[in-house]
């Protein structure tokens, strides 16, 4: 059995249709990488992992920790993801890290493209919106949160906000928000701004943030740990149910 600081970490993410799970060593590298694309992954995040652990030849409880991407994003994509997380790492005891999915997809980003100096990930919220912040890229580190809080926007409301934060900074916008209200993005923040397809937020970008969390002993709490929404979900208790006798 490989000692502590040795072993690898599963990371997964899905906060979009594509559902990315990769096994992420001690120094950051993708050891082994597996994505699928599908309306609802309850189907398929099980069986992922189990090939990634199998191509490994590990165990569950060989690793170092389960890594999930938290949101905000789909809401059934997210309660899958997390379901299985916290399904792998309490029977063996690993701890858990949650990653916010817009810090994991801001790392996409720079490393698209180096030289951008604003980073805006977005990723789909479906009716008509899209979750999104804005981030800083320093040198020496990963792409830094501007602000509080994530956004929740109309593209267009979204694509204006970001473009008087910008000034004189050269800005990447790119994820699945990007993909799907493209010409409101390139309109408003212009076709150097925009990037499209970007494939993320990544394994390994979840992996790389976990790895740092876990050298500052930064771990969520099995039992608490809940999503990253957004907002709030669809389905709630109605304000005066009906007893039915």
């Amino acid at each position: 059995m490989m000692d502590a600081d040795s072993r690898p970490l599963l990371a997964f993410d899905t906060s979009t249709p594509t559902a990315r799970v990769a096994l992420i060593s001690p120094a950051g590298e993708c050891l082994v990488l597996r994505e699928k694309t599908a309306a609802r992954h309850s189907a398929n995040l099980l069986g992922l992992c189990d090939e990634i652990l199998r191509e490994a030849s590990l165990a569950v409880d060989h690793l170092r920790a389960i890594a999930c991407g938290a949101g905000p994003g789909s809401f059934t994509g997210l309660r899958v993801g997390l379901a299985v997380a916290k399904g792998l790492a309490l029977p063996s005891g690993l701890p858990l890290v949650l990653l916010s999915s817009l810090d994991a997809l801001a790392c996409d980003l720079a490393a698209a493209s180096p030289s951008a100096q604003l980073l805006l990930p977005c990723i789909d919220a479906g009716k008509g919106q899209v979750y999104a912040r804005m981030y800083g890229v320093p040198s020496d580190t990963a792409p830094c949160a501007l602000g509080e809080v994530d956004w929740v926007l109309a593209p267009h409301a979204l694509c204006t906000l970001a473009a008087e934060s910008v000034a004189d900074q050269s800005l990447l916008a790119g994820g699945t928000g990007v993909d799907r209200y493209i010409e409101v993005f390139r309109s408003v923040l212009g076709e150097s701004s925009v990037a499209a397809a970007v494939p993320g937020p990544s394994a390994a970008a979840i992996g790389r943030l976990a790895w740092a969390r876990i050298r500052r002993d930064e771990f969520d709490d099995l039992e608490t740990a809940v999503p990253r929404y957004g907002r709030p979900p669809d389905i709630t208790r109605p304000k005066n149910p009906l007893l039915v006798i």
